[in-house]
C-alpha cells in the first residue's frame, strides 16, 4: 500500500518486529545477490528449458535452481513491503499455483461431467476401485505444479528488484535473446548430420536453443519491444545526463535487429504479431505522443508509419489465417479441444492431461500416425485442462493486464518506459498463444515472469512519482 508520502507501506509484522528490535534487515551483500541470481535462473532456464518436453532430469535441476532465488525474492519483498499493483499480482500468481495444487485433491464421485461418469463406470465393470482425482492425470498435474516455480521465482525475484537493477536485468534478457539468435544462426549453418547440432532427431531451422521455431518469433517479438521500451527510458536519462545521448539509437537499432530476424523464423502468426506489437510500444514508451501529432514532423511521420505497421499487420495477420486454415489443422485441433473441454467440463481434465483425453475424443481427421501433443492453442487447452476454475483465473490475469495497459497511458517517466516495453512483450506472447504453446517452454515461461514482475513493480514506482507530483502541486496551490 501507498503511505501519505506515496511511499510503498512496509508490512504490518515488519513494522512492529522493526519497532521492538526483533528484526533485523536483510544484509546488502545477500541482497545484491538478488539480480545475479534472477540472471543465472533466467539464463540456464534458456539454455536447458527451450522444450516442450524433455525426458532428461535438466527440468527437475532448473526447478531446484529457482528454490533459492524463490526464497531470496521473498525475504526482500518482505522486508521493503509490496505496492498494490505487485500485489495483486503476487495474488494472481498464487491462484495460478493454486490451481494444479487443487487438481491432486480427491473429490466425490458424483460429479456431472459426463465423460468421468463413463470413466467411472468403466473402471468399475472391471473391478477397479479407485478413489477419482480432480485430474485425471495426477502425476502429470504434479509435474505442471513443479514446472511452475522457475516462472514464480523470476516473477517475484524481478518485482523485487529496485532502480538500476530492473534497466540490469531488461539489459540481460536482451542480451540472451540476441546470443539465441547468433546461436540459432550457427546452428543453421551446420550439416544435417553435424554433432554440433543442439537437436538431433529433427531440425529446429533458426530455433537456436529453442525447439520450435514460432518460439523463436515470439522471443524475437520480446526482444523487440523491450529494446523499444529501453530506448524511450535512455532518451529521458540521457536528459538529465546520466546516460550518452546516442545510447538510445544503439537500442532502436537492436529492436530493428530483432524485427528483421523474425522472417527467418517461419512463422507466419510472429509476423502478423511483430508490427501490431511494435506499434503498440512505440505509443505507450512514449516514443510517440498522440498529442504532438500534427504539432510535430517527426511524431507526425512516426504516427504515419505506426498505421502503416498495423495495416500491414493486420493484412498479414488474415493473410496467415486464411493459409492456415487452408494448409494446417491447427484450427481443427483447437475446435476438437474446445469440445473435449466442454465434456470434461465444470472440472476440466487436469493439467498434464491433454494428450490421452485429446487422443480420445479427437475426430477422425486428427487420427494421425504421430500423437497430437499440444492444442496449438493455449486458451483452448487451458479451457480442457482447467475448465471453469483455470477460465476464472485466466479471466482475472488478463482483468489485472488490461488494468496495467489503461494505467500505461496515464503514467510517464522512466519506469513507464520500462514499464510498458514489458506490457507490449506480455501481450505479444498472449496473441502468440493464441495460435502456438510459447508458454510451455520454461524459457519463454520463465522469461514472462519475469517481464510480469519487472511490469508492475516499474509501474508502481511511475505511479507513485505521480501521485507525489500531484500532492506537491497541490500544496503549491494551496
Amino acid at each position: 500500500m501507498l503511505d501519505r508520502t506515496g511511499q510503498v507501506e512496509r508490512p504490518a509484522l515488519f513494522r512492529f518486529l522493526s519497532a521492538t528490535g526483533i528484526h533485523s534487515t536483510m544484509p546488502e551483500s545477500v541482497r545484491r545477490l538478488l539480480l545475479p541470481a534472477t540472471i543465472i535462473l533466467l539464463t540456464a532456464c534458456w539454455l536447458g528449458g527451450g522444450v516442450t518436453a524433455d525426458n532428461t532430469a535438466i527440468d527437475e535441476w532448473l526447478q531446484l535452481l529457482a528454490l533459492p532465488v524463490l526464497l531470496l525474492a521473498v525475504a526482500a519483498l518482505a522486508e521493503d513491503g509490496v505496492s498494490p499493483q505487485v500485489g495483486w499480482g503476487i495474488a494472481v500468481a498464487g491462484l495460478i499455483l493454486l490451481l494444479p495444487i487443487l487438481q491432486l485433491l480427491p473429490i466425490g464421485g458424483g460429479t456431472a461431467a459426463p465423460a468421468r461418469q463413463m470413466l467411472q463406470a468403466d473402471l468399475a465393470s472391471a473391478g477397479v476401485q479407485a478413489t477419482p482425482h480432480w485430474s485425471l492425470a495426477p502425476f502429470a498435474t504434479e509435474q505442471g505444479l513443479w514446472a511452475l516455480l522457475p516462472a514464480l521465482a523470476a516473477f517475484l525475484a524481478a518485482a523485487a528488484l529496485t532502480g538500476s537493477q530492473r534497466r540490469r536485468l531488461l539489459q540481460a534478457v536482451l542480451v540472451l535473446l540476441a546470443i539465441n539468435v547468433i546461436f540459432a544462426f550457427f546452428q543453421a549453418g551446420l550439416p544435417r548430420d553435424s554433432a554440433l547440432r543442439l537437436y538431433q532427431d529433427f531440425d529446429a531451422g533458426f530455433g537456436g536453443l529453442l525447439a520450435n521455431t514460432n518460439h523463436q518469433a515470439t522471443a524475437c517479438i520480446i526482444g523487440m519491444v523491450l529494446a523499444v521500451g529501453l530506448a524511450a527510458e535512455a532518451r529521458l536519462r540521457a536528459r538529465s545526463g546520466q546516460t550518452h545521448p546516442h545510447r538510445r539509437w544503439w537500442y532502436l537499432g537492436l529492436a530493428g535487429f530483432f524485427l528483421l530476424m523474425v522472417p527467418l523464423s517461419t512463422s507466419r502468426a510472429g509476423m502478423a504479431i511483430a508490427l501490431p506489437a511494435l506499434a503498440i510500444a512505440l505509443l505507450l514508451t512514449g516514443a510517440l505522443r498522440l498529442r504532438e501529432i500534427g504539432r510535430s514532423r517527426r511524431s507526425t511521420l512516426l504516427a504515419i508509419a505506426v498505421v502503416v505497421l498495423a495495416v500491414v499487420g493486420g493484412h498479414a495477420a488474415m493473410g496467415w489465417m486464411a493459409v492456415d486454415q487452408a494448409e494446417e489443422l491447427r484450427h481443427v485441433m483447437a475446435a476438437a479441444t474446445l469440445r473435449a473441454g466442454q465434456a470434461q467440463a465444470p472440472l476440466g481434465a487436469g493439467i498434464g492431461a491433454f494428450v490421452p483425453v485429446f487422443a480420445q475424443a479427437a475426430p477422425p481427421q486428427l487420427q494421425l500416425a504421430n500423437y497430437v501433443n499440444h492444442a496449438h492453442n493455449e486458451y483452448a487447452q487451458w479451457w480442457l485442462a482447467t475448465g471453469w476454475a483455470g477460465m476464472t483465473v485466466l479471466a482475472l490475469v488478463l482483468a489485472l493486464l488490461a488494468v496495467c495497459g489503461w494505467r500505461l497511458v496515464r503514467s510517464e517517466g522512466r519506469s513507464a518506459a520500462m514499464a510498458a516495453g514489458c506490457f507490449a512483450a506480455i501481450c505479444a506472447v498472449l496473441a502468440h498463444s493464441w495460435a502456438d504453446y510459447p508458454l510451455r517452454t520454461l524459457a519463454l515461461m520463465s522469461t514472462t515472469g519475469a517481464l510480469a514482475g519487472l511490469m508492475l513493480a516499474c509501474l508502481a514506482d511511475a505511479r507513485s512519482r505521480t501521485f507525489r507530483r500531484d500532492r506537491v502541486a497541490g500544496i503549491g496551490h494551496h
